[in-house]
């Protein structure tokens, strides 16, 4: 047996996959959702919230999501979303003024996952959301400004998207591929709400509500992850791929 008499990082060895993704998301500001029981939040037996993983606040079920939330424990545990029900979350009032942000998702999902997160600025405003559905994943907004796309092979394993904007460019990747498009997204410069698993907080739009199951959300709400090209972005990027390689 070889044995080394040395401290090494927690990303070094096979097994600190999740270690090491948990701490680089604190550290680059982000926040993450995990679908485990300690952080499903219920009232009177339905699912009222979505807990942080480190304690940072809790996405609230969706105006029109009431009850319609299920948890599967696994595992991997996951937040199930039907077809045509809104079984979002929503974390109102992110930002006062959306300039950049980044989401990465885990999740599963037989190729109709519609919605899978999105940054909305309300009625007046626009939207940007992160979408599956007819063999690709797709980044744009509402008003059909920009849009981004790569292709999704179906597969029944866990895969990890990552979109991002920087208030020029969409970045979008993608089982190991990368695409980006140039765009400055009118009406983002709102106060905004970030969702999971829908794309509003107010009924309706049932047809962008798709089938998945949603392992983890991550959210950057003020960087563009991939846009400076930092060492600091590429370490965040190496943590999650490395996470899916060996973690899932």
């Amino acid at each position: 047996m070889l044995k080394i008499a040395a401290e090494v990082p927690p990303g070094v060895l096979v097994g600190g996959e999740e270690a090491l993704v948990a701490q680089t998301v604190l550290r680059s500001g982000g926040v993450r959702f995990v679908a485990r029981a300690a952080d499903v939040r219920r009232e009177d037996g339905r699912i009222a919230g979505w807990a942080e993983s480190l304690g940072a606040g809790v996405a609230v079920a969706a105006t029109p999501n009431s009850g319609n939330s299920r948890f599967e424990a696994g595992p991997p545990g996951a937040m199930t979303c039907d077809a045509g029900v809104n079984c979002g979350f929503v974390v109102p009032d992110f930002a006062s003024a959306v300039e950049q942000f980044s989401v990465a998702v885990i999740y599963r999902s037989t190729g109709e996952a519609k919605t899978l997160a999105a940054v909305s600025t309300g009625k007046a405003g626009n939207m940007i959301f992160l979408a599956e559905s007819a063999g690709r994943v797709v980044l744009k907004d509402r008003e059909n400004t920009a849009e981004v796309s790569l292709p999704a092979e179906p597969t029944a394993r866990a895969r990890l998207v990552v979109g991002s904007y920087d208030g020029r460019t969409l970045r979008l990747r993608l089982d190991g591929r990368e695409a980006e498009v140039q765009g400055r997204i009118p009406e983002m410069r709102h106060r905004a709400d970030f969702l999971i698993g829908c794309r509003s907080n107010r009924p309706g739009l049932t047809k962008t509500l798709g089938q998945s199951l949603l392992h983890e959300v991550m959210f950057w709400p003020d960087h563009a992850l991939s846009a400076t090209g930092s060492a600091e972005d590429a370490a965040v990027l190496r943590a999650l791929e490395r996470y899916m390689r060996w973690g899932w």
